[in-house]
């Protein structure tokens, strides 16, 4: 009898067991179900008109830094962290850093791009490429409330160890002699550079006057505005 009782115990909380799991399945499917509803309500809600206008909002933002990004890119395909395959030099440049002060960034870089010279960085902000990213879109949306350009940023440690750069802000101006290749870092590249605060123009003016390398092409940038 005692056998009797524990089997039919046990074959009603077997019953039991299987009430409550078929009920939890239709409690989870009627869920299920009206979180989808809800989903389709929220983006039914969603105009036609703000879809566009949030895409529109992407793509600017995307060719805003599109710059940085599609350098960032090479050097991820490139696999070369120390960016072996750099560019050649030739004219002028600016070394900066991120963690320069933002007012003193964005009037060295809003005064560069009036001479079309490019800003470059020695590399990745922390080492990681979202973070530089961040890093670029916060500094490019500061300098666009203030209508200051802050454009043209190249990642080249390669240019910093050619030129010696061991401080920012640095002024280089360069020619590139005939026997290098184009397209290839060239060896023993003689320039001339400034280093500290100054205004962009007062170290052109500078290298035009007492520049050893380059003073005519400084001077060059200085009358044309390019090189």
């Amino acid at each position: 009898m005692k056998k009797g009782v524990n089997v039919l115990k046990q074959t009603g909380r077997i019953v039991a067991l299987m009430a409550c799991t078929m009920g939890c399945f239709a409690n989870t499917n009627d869920d299920m179900a009206t979180m989808q509803m809800d989903a389709r309500r929220q983006a039914a809600a969603v105009s036609h008109d703000r879809i566009e206008t949030l895409k529109v909002l992407s793509e600017q933002n995307q060719s805003e830094h599109k710059t940085l990004i599609d350098t960032l890119m090479a050097d991820a395909k490139s696999g070369l962290p120390d960016k072996q395959r750099a560019q050649a030099a030739f004219g002028a440049m600016l070394f900066v850093s991120f963690s320069m002060p933002e007012s003193l960034l964005f009037a060295l870089a809003d005064e560069a791009a009036t001479y079309h010279i490019p800003l470059v960085v020695n590399g990745l902000v922390d080492g990681d490429f979202k973070k530089t990213i961040d890093t670029f879109a916060r500094l490019s949306a500061n300098a666009k409330k203030q209508s200051l350009t802050f454009q043209g940023i190249s990642i080249d440690p390669v240019w910093f160890q050619q030129f010696h750069i061991e401080s920012v802000p640095a002024l280089v101006v360069t020619t590139r002699p005939e026997a290098c290749e184009a397209q290839k870092v060239c060896a023993n590249q003689l320039f001339d550079v400034v280093y500290g605060n100054a205004h962009v123009k007062k170290g052109l003016e500078l290298i035009a006057t007492r520049g050893d390398a380059a003073p005519k092409l400084a001077q060059k940038i200085l009358e044309k505005g390019h090189v």
